[in-house]
């Protein structure tokens, strides 16, 4: 199966090259920063540039997998690019409509579309209510949710906080001096390594199954219980984020860290077991060997 993965230079996109299987001929895009990725070849590729041949490109592959998102510093700038990149997408999406080959896509998106949720149990079939990030990241994604809703071949997969040695994490949990209690710490949080969201993409890919999607967990708890768990392993001392703090915060970034989203992976309660919590530990327990 010839499989291109746009974003392969991405902290996600890393992730699903680097668990690329033996019978998969991967070709991974980047923009600026090349990546050198072991079985895959890489070519540069700007998928922002509204003149890019995406009917040359579509028709030498039987999947693609999008995993890169632009971002930029303010909400301002992110939403401009995700406006470009809807643009974009929909050429590609033109691309695949005219192709004989019609290549099976998968996307590789975030649960913060679905919005703050509470202590509701998210699943596939809800609507989506942006916020946070995805508030700009949605309108990037919009020509895919149509390509679905028309009933085509397209895997939507909505990941949770995705936790990696290039993640969120060390900058917002092993940088500071003190591990950050936010609000109150009842917020859900849903977890998946990089790796185990890898995985479950090229199970995706191989199985072709289309819809809207989330992967199977690593790990699922309330934002208090994760700081305390990075506690335990670190020594580093908790604090509290009040009021004043919050708005201090970009607002994007203060939407997302509020968010709860107890995602439903499909295992009930599968993921809040204690063997979940061993896996997360250990998780973290490598990324922080490697920071330290």
């Amino acid at each position: 199966m010839r499989v291109l993965l746009v974003g392969a230079s991405g902290f996600i996109g890393r992730g699903i090259a680097a668990k690329v299987p033996a019978k998969i001929e991967l070709t991974g895009t980047y923009f600026k920063n090349e990546p050198t990725l072991e079985n895959v070849q890489i070519e540069q590729f700007n998928y922002l540039d509204l003149q890019a041949d995406w009917q040359h490109t579509v028709a030498r592959y039987d999947c693609v997998i999008i995993a890169a998102r632009a971002n930029a510093e303010t909400e301002k700038k992110r939403t401009e690019v995700s406006e470009k990149a809807q643009e974009a997408f929909n050429n590609f999406i033109q691309a695949v409509h005219a192709s004989k080959s019609k290549p099976f896509i998968v996307v590789v998106n975030g649960s913060l579309s679905y919005g703050h949720r509470g202590d509701e149990l998210v699943k596939v079939s809800d609507k989506i209510k942006p916020t946070g990030y995805a508030r700009s990241y949605a309108i990037a994604e919009k020509p895919f949710r149509e390509f679905l809703t028309a009933g085509h071949d397209i895997a939507i997969i909505r990941a949770p906080w995705v936790i990696g040695a290039g993640s969120w994490f060390p900058m917002m949990y092993l940088k500071p001096s003190r591990i950050p209690i936010i609000k109150n710490g009842t917020q859900w949080m849903s977890l998946v390594s990089v790796g185990d969201l890898a995985e479950y993409v090229w199970e995706v890919v191989e199985s072709s199954k289309s819809g809207v999607l989330h992967p199977k967990l690593t790990y699922r708890c309330r934002q208090k219980e994760f700081a305390d768990i990075v506690n335990h392993i670190t020594s580093k001392p908790t604090r509290r984020i009040g009021l004043l703090q919050r708005w201090r915060m970009e607002p994007q970034m203060r939407e997302s860290v509020l968010a709860s989203i107890k995602l439903d992976d499909g295992e009930d309660y599968q993921s809040e077991r204690q063997v979940c919590e061993k896996r997360l530990k250990s998780t973290i327990e490598e990324i922080y060997s490697s920071f330290s």
